[in-house]
């Protein structure tokens, strides 16, 4: 009640809120209840303002019931992508759509492939983007691979790979065994 009032005088399209705070980071679940109240502030301050609500936002459904609950315009997502770019997509029933094993498998080969081009290899002339590590990589493998029989070993296997190349490898020879 301290900072939004400022806030939402200011010359702002919109404003996304995480509820919770920096050094909470995820340890403690989003506090949505608190979004009725900036909801109320800012319908009182500025009403033109989008208010987007941010934490633990599990998939589409769950955004969608927190917005219809809190009243807020929209929900920003997070870790909700991490291992499913299929977040936005509907099946043919107009269900979330649920990849193959082989599909997801070969998706996340891509994915570190792209980053490794990306955001590991600037091109020339060209710095990268902070020369990132491969190591930050590895944190997508746990939302890609879970859920099936051998994902533990094959996790373990791809944390001790060093690039995408390895990946690849390790990958292909887990999907020839099934």
């Amino acid at each position: 009640e301290e900072w939004l009032p400022v806030l939402l005088r200011e010359n702002i399209s919109a404003l996304t809120v995480h509820l919770r705070t920096r050094k909470e980071m995820s340890l403690v679940p989003a506090r949505w209840g608190l979004m009725q109240r900036i909801v109320e502030i800012r319908n009182e301050i500025n009403p033109e303002v989008v208010l987007l609500g941010n934490g633990d936002v599990k998939d589409l459904a769950d955004g969608l019931e927190k917005i219809k609950e809190s009243g807020c315009d929209g929900v920003m997502l997070g870790r909700a992508i991490f291992g499913n770019p299929w977040l936005f997509r509907k099946n043919e029933k107009g269900e979330p759509y649920v990849p193959a094993l082989a599909e997801k498998l070969t998706v996340m080969i891509e994915h570190t492939k792209r980053y490794e081009e990306v955001l590991m290899r600037p091109a020339k002339g060209e710095s990268a983007f902070g020369g990132k590590n491969f190591a930050i990589m590895k944190k997508h493998y746990k939302a890609y691979v879970n859920g099936f029989d051998g994902a533990k070993e094959l996790r373990v296997k791809l944390m001790e790979a060093e690039n995408a190349d390895e990946v690849e490898k390790i990958t292909l020879d887990f999907l020839a065994t099934l």
